[in-house]
Protein backbone atom coordinates (compact mmCIF):
# COMPACT_ATOMS: atom_id res chain seq x y z
CA UNK A 1 0.00 0.00 0.00
CA UNK A 2 1.42 3.36 -0.93
CA UNK A 3 1.78 6.01 1.32
CA UNK A 4 -0.68 8.40 -0.03
CA UNK A 5 -3.09 5.56 0.14
CA UNK A 6 -2.81 4.95 3.66
CA UNK A 7 -2.76 8.81 4.59
CA UNK A 8 -6.18 9.13 2.71
CA UNK A 9 -7.38 5.99 4.16
CA UNK A 10 -6.35 7.61 7.96
CA UNK A 11 -8.44 10.50 7.52
CA UNK A 12 -11.48 8.94 6.12
CA UNK A 13 -11.40 6.85 9.38
CA UNK A 14 -10.49 9.71 11.43
CA UNK A 15 -13.68 12.01 9.83
CA UNK A 16 -16.25 9.03 10.66
CA UNK A 17 -14.94 8.76 14.42
CA UNK A 18 -15.36 12.29 14.60
CA UNK A 19 -19.05 12.48 13.17
CA UNK A 20 -19.99 9.47 15.09
CA UNK A 21 -18.54 11.31 18.41
CA UNK A 22 -21.11 14.23 17.86
CA UNK A 23 -23.67 12.66 17.34
CA UNK A 24 -23.65 10.33 20.41
CA UNK A 25 -22.63 13.57 22.24
CA UNK A 26 -25.53 15.79 21.44
CA UNK A 27 -28.49 15.93 23.78
CA UNK A 28 -31.56 13.63 23.15
CA UNK A 29 -34.35 15.89 21.36
CA UNK A 30 -37.44 16.18 24.16
CA UNK A 31 -40.68 15.31 22.72
CA UNK A 32 -42.55 18.35 22.70
CA UNK A 33 -45.22 18.50 25.81
CA UNK A 34 -48.94 19.20 24.51
CA UNK A 35 -51.35 20.22 27.09
CA UNK A 36 -54.80 18.82 26.48
CA UNK A 37 -57.28 20.57 27.54
CA UNK A 38 -60.66 19.03 28.95
CA UNK A 39 -63.59 19.57 27.57
CA UNK A 40 -65.90 21.93 29.38
CA UNK A 41 -68.72 20.25 31.03
CA UNK A 42 -72.60 20.94 31.01
CA UNK A 43 -72.11 22.99 34.31
CA UNK A 44 -69.05 24.96 33.70
CA UNK A 45 -70.78 26.19 30.33
CA UNK A 46 -73.60 27.16 31.84
CA UNK A 47 -74.66 30.55 33.04
CA UNK A 48 -73.10 31.43 36.38
CA UNK A 49 -75.18 30.70 39.34
CA UNK A 50 -76.34 33.74 41.30
CA UNK A 51 -79.28 33.88 44.01
CA UNK A 52 -80.51 37.09 42.75
CA UNK A 53 -84.25 35.50 42.67
CA UNK A 54 -84.34 36.29 38.71
CA UNK A 55 -84.02 32.54 36.51
CA UNK A 56 -81.96 33.21 33.87
CA UNK A 57 -81.37 31.38 30.87
CA UNK A 58 -79.01 28.88 31.35
CA UNK A 59 -78.53 29.14 35.19
CA UNK A 60 -80.55 25.45 35.64
CA UNK A 61 -80.04 22.28 34.00
CA UNK A 62 -83.28 20.52 34.54
CA UNK A 63 -86.87 22.09 35.73
CA UNK A 64 -90.44 21.37 36.86
CA UNK A 65 -93.54 22.51 37.16
CA UNK A 66 -96.67 21.50 39.29
CA UNK A 67 -99.93 22.18 40.94
CA UNK A 68 -100.94 23.39 37.35
CA UNK A 69 -98.48 26.36 36.80
CA UNK A 70 -98.19 27.20 40.20
CA UNK A 71 -95.07 25.91 41.18
CA UNK A 72 -92.17 25.65 39.65
CA UNK A 73 -88.67 24.35 40.28
CA UNK A 74 -85.39 25.03 39.19
CA UNK A 75 -82.19 22.49 39.61
CA UNK A 76 -78.71 21.59 39.00
CA UNK A 77 -75.63 19.87 40.53
CA UNK A 78 -72.35 20.02 40.16
CA UNK A 79 -70.80 16.92 42.10
CA UNK A 80 -70.40 18.38 45.28
CA UNK A 81 -73.36 21.18 45.55
CA UNK A 82 -77.03 21.33 44.80
CA UNK A 83 -78.92 24.24 43.48
CA UNK A 84 -82.11 25.16 43.71
CA UNK A 85 -84.62 28.34 42.42
CA UNK A 86 -88.24 27.87 43.57
CA UNK A 87 -90.73 29.83 42.11
CA UNK A 88 -94.60 30.54 43.33
CA UNK A 89 -97.78 32.35 42.67
CA UNK A 90 -97.75 33.25 46.11
CA UNK A 91 -96.83 36.57 48.15
CA UNK A 92 -96.29 34.70 50.96
CA UNK A 93 -93.87 31.45 52.13
CA UNK A 94 -92.32 28.95 50.00
CA UNK A 95 -90.92 25.75 50.88
CA UNK A 96 -89.35 22.42 49.34
CA UNK A 97 -88.91 19.40 51.57
CA UNK A 98 -86.58 16.46 50.33
CA UNK A 99 -87.12 12.47 50.81
CA UNK A 100 -90.07 12.81 53.35
CA UNK A 101 -90.66 9.23 54.85
CA UNK A 102 -94.38 9.42 55.63
CA UNK A 103 -96.34 12.45 54.61
CA UNK A 104 -94.09 15.17 55.86
CA UNK A 105 -92.19 13.41 58.57
CA UNK A 106 -88.29 13.61 58.43
CA UNK A 107 -88.79 16.20 55.50
CA UNK A 108 -85.27 18.06 55.02
CA UNK A 109 -86.74 21.58 54.01
CA UNK A 110 -85.54 24.70 52.87
CA UNK A 111 -88.57 27.06 53.38
CA UNK A 112 -88.28 30.98 52.29
CA UNK A 113 -90.30 34.19 51.46
CA UNK A 114 -89.76 37.67 50.99
CA UNK A 115 -90.62 40.72 52.98
CA UNK A 116 -89.76 44.38 51.65
CA UNK A 117 -87.51 43.17 49.59
CA UNK A 118 -85.38 41.16 51.36
CA UNK A 119 -85.22 37.50 51.03
CA UNK A 120 -85.52 34.98 54.29
CA UNK A 121 -84.31 31.61 53.88
CA UNK A 122 -84.47 28.59 56.77
CA UNK A 123 -83.00 25.05 56.47
CA UNK A 124 -85.97 23.32 58.34
CA UNK A 125 -86.50 19.43 59.69
CA UNK A 126 -90.59 18.20 59.89
CA UNK A 127 -90.46 16.04 62.81
CA UNK A 128 -94.26 14.74 62.39
CA UNK A 129 -96.37 13.61 59.44
CA UNK A 130 -97.98 17.43 59.81
CA UNK A 131 -94.85 19.39 60.94
CA UNK A 132 -93.95 21.18 62.60
CA UNK A 133 -91.17 21.87 60.54
CA UNK A 134 -88.62 24.14 63.18
CA UNK A 135 -85.12 25.43 62.21
CA UNK A 136 -81.93 22.30 62.22
CA UNK A 137 -80.44 24.47 64.51
CA UNK A 138 -83.66 24.72 66.98
CA UNK A 139 -82.71 20.88 67.07
CA UNK A 140 -79.37 20.90 67.59
CA UNK A 141 -78.35 20.84 63.98
CA UNK A 142 -77.07 23.51 61.55
CA UNK A 143 -78.18 26.01 59.35
CA UNK A 144 -76.67 24.63 55.85
CA UNK A 145 -77.71 26.94 53.28
CA UNK A 146 -74.57 28.46 52.01
CA UNK A 147 -75.99 31.00 49.99
CA UNK A 148 -79.43 32.60 49.13
CA UNK A 149 -81.36 35.18 47.36
CA UNK A 150 -84.96 36.17 46.06
CA UNK A 151 -87.63 38.35 44.69
CA UNK A 152 -90.81 39.13 44.39
CA UNK A 153 -92.87 40.26 42.16
CA UNK A 154 -96.40 41.00 40.45
CA UNK A 155 -97.80 38.12 42.89
CA UNK A 156 -94.84 35.86 41.99
CA UNK A 157 -92.06 34.50 44.48
CA UNK A 158 -88.91 33.57 43.86
CA UNK A 159 -86.76 32.56 46.46
CA UNK A 160 -83.13 30.66 44.86
CA UNK A 161 -80.77 28.52 47.29
CA UNK A 162 -77.20 26.63 47.42
CA UNK A 163 -76.57 23.46 49.77
CA UNK A 164 -74.21 20.93 49.47
CA UNK A 165 -75.25 17.63 48.52
CA UNK A 166 -73.64 15.98 51.74
CA UNK A 167 -73.38 18.34 54.60
CA UNK A 168 -72.48 15.83 57.00
CA UNK A 169 -75.40 17.43 59.57
CA UNK A 170 -78.05 14.31 60.50
CA UNK A 171 -81.03 17.07 59.80
CA UNK A 172 -80.06 16.93 56.09
CA UNK A 173 -80.77 14.42 53.94
CA UNK A 174 -77.26 12.85 51.85
CA UNK A 175 -78.23 13.71 48.32
CA UNK A 176 -76.12 11.31 45.96
CA UNK A 177 -75.71 12.47 42.56
CA UNK A 178 -77.05 10.92 39.91
CA UNK A 179 -79.79 9.36 42.32
CA UNK A 180 -83.17 10.70 41.83
CA UNK A 181 -84.85 11.80 45.21
CA UNK A 182 -88.40 12.38 46.31
CA UNK A 183 -89.52 15.87 47.32
CA UNK A 184 -92.33 17.59 48.35
CA UNK A 185 -93.67 21.39 48.75
CA UNK A 186 -96.01 24.05 49.39
CA UNK A 187 -96.93 28.12 49.54
CA UNK A 188 -98.69 29.84 52.09
CA UNK A 189 -100.07 33.43 51.52
CA UNK A 190 -98.30 35.14 54.12
CA UNK A 191 -94.47 35.52 55.30
CA UNK A 192 -94.71 33.22 58.20
CA UNK A 193 -93.47 29.84 58.07
CA UNK A 194 -95.34 28.23 61.01
CA UNK A 195 -98.68 28.99 59.15
CA UNK A 196 -100.38 26.21 57.11
CA UNK A 197 -100.39 26.13 53.85
CA UNK A 198 -103.40 27.27 51.61
CA UNK A 199 -101.90 27.86 48.28
CA UNK A 200 -100.82 25.06 47.00
CA UNK A 201 -99.27 21.59 47.83
CA UNK A 202 -97.80 18.42 46.30
CA UNK A 203 -94.79 16.45 45.24
CA UNK A 204 -92.53 15.26 42.39
CA UNK A 205 -89.00 14.09 42.21
CA UNK A 206 -85.60 15.24 40.87
CA UNK A 207 -82.91 13.34 39.13
CA UNK A 208 -79.20 14.86 40.73
CA UNK A 209 -77.72 14.26 37.01
CA UNK A 210 -74.69 16.19 36.65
Amino acid sequence: MSKSILIGAIVVLVTLAAALFYVASRPAEKTPTVMVTPKQTAFQKAVGWKPDGDVTEGEYDQELELAGGRFKVYWRVDGEYLYVALVGRTTGWIAIGFEPTKRMKDADMVIGWVKDGKATVIDAYSTGETGPHPPDEKLGGRNDILSYGGSEKDGVTTIEFKRKLSTGDKYDKDLKPGSTIKFIFAMADEDIFTKKHNVAKGSGELSLRG
